[in-house]
């Protein structure tokens, strides 16, 4: 049987990611509201359909990224792992037992699921993070929100999501930089359009990427397949 890996986008930074058996949720915001900016195209997300998840990832404590609801209903509906760093664990009710406190640098393995915790630089969070998530030959990069900085040539992953929004993180030409340093196979742009603050043009970053990656560029809603 053919392995399925494939990304759907949920809007501003959500994801969910199926990499063979396994089904990974970051960041999800479930809200018609963030930050009391009201969202332009609602989350793609409907949590009553989840009847399996094994990993949610949070980046930092946002409430963009950090749905405290949304985690509790799925956590405890499916006792998947739900993986951040301290301040954003904080804020959502379930059992320690299925609570993974993380830092940067941390490299562990969930599941069949190899994580590697890495730098994000967002001074507006108290502590956020970024995520390399792997399986076999599958790597999967989510930025979180974050200025493009020294060292991320480090990051090894096929797959990069970077947020494009330009107000507290990369806009699409740092993105499209910060993609010719990682240099991944493809990019997914994230944090962009959920409201008037972060509108962009997407097809600027993908002009920005370079000749090394190919920009995937989807709607909310949206998913793509990877072989």
């Amino acid at each position: 049987m053919e392995n399925m890996r494939r990304i759907r986008y949920l809007g501003h930074s959500g994801f969910e990611i199926e990499i063979d058996d396994a089904i990974i949720y970051i960041d999800i915001c479930t809200r018609n509201k963030i930050s009391g900016h009201d969202r332009l195209i609602p989350d793609a997300l409907d949590i009553s359909s989840i009847k399996k998840a094994d990993l949610l990832f949070v980046t930092h404590e946002h409430e963009g990224h950090c749905d405290p609801a949304a985690l509790k209903e799925i956590a405890e509906r499916t006792y998947a792992s739900v993986i951040g760093p301290k301040p954003a664990l904080a804020k959502v009710d379930v059992s320690n037992r299925l609570k993974v406190d993380v830092r940067t640098g941390d490299r562990f393995t969930v599941k069949g699921i190899d994580v590697e915790v890495v730098k994000a630089v967002h001074p507006q969070s108290v502590y956020p993070v970024g995520y390399v998530i792997k399986k076999g030959d599958f790597a999967v990069y989510h930025a979180g929100d974050t200025y493009s900085y020294v060292g991320m040539h480090e990051i090894k992953a096929g797959v990069a999501m970077l947020p494009i929004g330009g107000i507290d993180t990369m806009d699409a030409f740092d993105a499209g930089n910060a993609c010719k340093e990682i240099r991944p196979t493809y990019a997914i742009p994230m944090h962009y359009n959920t409201f008037e603050k972060i509108k962009q043009d997407a097809k600027e970053f993908e002009s920005a990427v370079g000749e090394r990656t190919k920009a995937v560029i989807l709607r909310v809603g949206e998913e793509v397949r990877f072989k």
